[in-house]
């Protein structure tokens, strides 16, 4: 199981199974290159943000540790995965899946700056480089929302906007919570990879972007990984674990009672999946209420489990 949870292979499932889900939901046939190389790409993604991580000095855990010990072969492994997941799209993904997958891969590359800025010694440089990373999401939100002009003008309102609420969590908290956006934007992403495929195939980009069960499922995302920061660090100090502890209950609440709360108005399709949303993140309670005498229940391997069980459910029970 040590395997399992340093390869990212908990990850990989959770991504895949949830991408099985969104179809069925949305009615899109995948094909078995969609589901390989979303696997490829969360492997991928993972194995890389955890190795640079240990190389760095910033990750301290059980898989970071993995992958700094482990880099010898990690590294020309991730080489071959990379190279025949593009072959492989290149030759069998359809080029609208694959054009959006670019895309998102985009916002993968942002996330990583907004990562370097939260480490960034020098403030302004990091504000500087969270507010370029932000325009740039506002510029490629899809030219169907309006002209160049309007996304200029909408990329510029969102980066300042941003600036002004990074200045209001310093003045509150130093350092600021970085953890929160991290963990929100790497949920949001997460989300958007798993969803990917069976919205591009129907060309439904505004549920993909915008829609209920997706933002839901990115919410239990991020909350999976805020719940594992806060389990894996218990009863150690600062000022992120501080901020995690108070709002985490209140977070899990807030989400589990939208997904119910949208479920009761969603359609026969959508249903189950935000009930399992709602599942996902009871579960993550029932964890995070647990003695800090069970570790091995609160991991993350048990939470992705979790994760992959409701979806087998979902994909069993829903109708």
């Amino acid at each position: 199981m040590v395997w399992v949870n340093g390869l990212a292979l908990d990850a990989v499932a959770v991504a895949v199974a949830w991408q099985a889900v969104f179809a069925k939901m949305v009615g899109a046939r995948l094909t078995l290159v969609d589901s390989g190389v979303l696997a490829a790409a969360v492997w991928l993604i993972y194995m890389a943000d955890r190795w640079s991580d240990a190389r760095l000095g910033y990750g301290s855990g059980a898989r970071h540790a993995f992958a700094g010990r482990h880099g010898h072969w990690l590294l020309p492994l991730m080489l071959l995965v990379a190279l025949g997941a593009a072959t492989w799209a290149g030759m069998r993904m359809r080029w609208i899946t694959m054009h959006a997958g670019l895309w998102v891969l985009v916002g993968v590359a942002l996330y990583a700056l907004i990562l370097a800025a939260s480490r960034w010694k020098q403030g302004s440089g990091g504000i500087l480089l969270m507010v370029t990373a932000f325009m740039a999401i506002g510029l490629v939100q899809g030219e169907e929302n309006g002209s160049p002009a309007v996304q200029l003008w909408r990329a510029i309102a969102a980066g300042t906007l941003l600036t002004n609420v990074y200045f209001g969590l310093k003045f509150h908290f130093d350092p600021p919570p970085w953890v929160m956006v991290k963990k929100v934007l790497g949920g949001y992403l997460f989300a958007m990879g798993a969803a990917l495929a069976p919205f591009a195939h129907l060309q439904d980009w505004d549920g993909l972007l915008r829609g209920g069960p997706v933002i839901l499922f990115a919410g239990a995302c991020a909350l999976n990984s805020m719940g594992i920061r806060v389990w894996e660090n218990a009863g150690k100090a600062g000022p992120e674990l501080r901020l995690l502890g108070k709002l985490y209950p209140w977070l899990l609440g807030a989400i589990a009672a939208g997904a119910l709360a949208q479920a009761w108005a969603a359609d026969q399709w959508a249903r189950p999946v935000l009930v399992g949303v709602a599942a996902c993140v009871t579960g993550f309670a029932v964890m995070h209420a647990l003695p800090q005498r069970w570790p091995s229940v609160r991991s993350s391997l048990v939470a992705d489990g979790w994760m992959v069980l409701v979806a087998a459910g979902v994909l069993f029970l829903g109708k």
